[in-house]
């Protein structure tokens, strides 16, 4: 596999539910599922797991950060999902999102698919646009971390985008402790062209959900989102960008325990 970290939890998961795989964004890798997610999900019956793609977390890789693009990424979901052998949905956030859209435009199919705060399927192109008009300040930090990283990036002015309902200090502290630089040439990927998502309508078993506050991934995208692909999309109020950090949060995992419940094993096997 490459020498991919993927953990899981341990649970007695219930057979007749299908695996998930979470999915990180960007300068995060499988912890960030691993204090919340993983149990809350296991709790529910469900065997979870979480990657770290290439270069993040514990899949170190070889060579520079840079030398791995968006291809590489899904490359690592299709082996993870080779690994677990069992029908999967994949729940994917931020940059894992283009990753898992990416995967499905090279013709892998999953039992189901979850986007929270998703690359869009037509790339960050317009979101992009949107902050260098709106909220240039964002748009620029955007720019310093990606291209010379964390290191020389204003961390305040991402706290207050990432987190606009807050955070607290200890919780940032420690993010920010294990928080990474991120792939260049991954970023640019998710711009969108080559295109990055297979055609519109095109995937069954598919749930959108974004936050309000979003500064990153801004609910009109969300809309765009899951009007690409024939379903309905989900805003939380007050939510921004870092959900599985976020009150709202719990509120989104709901949502998603319940898609799940609407899902059979022999509907969309990966």
């Amino acid at each position: 596999m490459n020498n991919l970290e993927l953990i899981r939890n341990t649970n007695h998961p219930d057979p007749g539910k299908p695996d998930l795989l979470f999915l990180h964004g960007m300068s995060a890798g499988a912890w960030i599922w691993e204090e919340q997610a993983l149990p809350l999900f296991g709790a529910a019956g469900y065997r979870a797991w979480a990657l770290s793609l290439s270069g993040h977390g514990g899949s170190h890789g070889a060579g520079s950060l840079n030398h791995y693009g968006l291809d590489q990424y899904s490359t690592d979901l299709a082996q993870a999902l080779d690994r677990i052998e069992r029908p999967c949905v994949v729940i994917a956030h931020s940059l894992g999102g283009a990753v898992a859209q990416n995967l499905l435009r090279r013709g892998r199919q999953f039992a189901g698919t979850v986007l929270l705060c998703s690359v869009p399927p037509y790339g960050m192109w317009r979101a992009s646009l949107e902050a260098f008009w709106l909220n240039p300040i964002l748009w620029k930090e955007l720019v310093v971390f990606s291209v010379f990283g964390l290191e020389r990036t204003d961390i305040d002015v991402l706290r207050k985008n990432l987190f606009p309902g807050g955070v607290d200090d200890a919780v940032f502290l420690r993010l920010l402790d294990r928080a990474e630089d991120e792939s260049l040439v991954a970023m640019n990927g998710a711009i969108g062209w080559p295109p990055i998502a297979p055609p519109p309508l095109s995937q069954p078993n598919m749930l959108v959900i974004g936050g309000m506050k979003d500064s990153l991934v801004p609910p009109l995208d969300v809309t765009l989102t899951a009007a690409y692909y024939g379903v309905e999309p989900h805003l939380l109020e007050g939510a921004g960008h870092m959900l599985m950090y976020e009150p709202a949060g719990h509120e989104a995992a709901e949502l998603v325990l319940g898609w799940l419940a609407g899902l059979s094993l022999h509907r969309g096997r990966d």
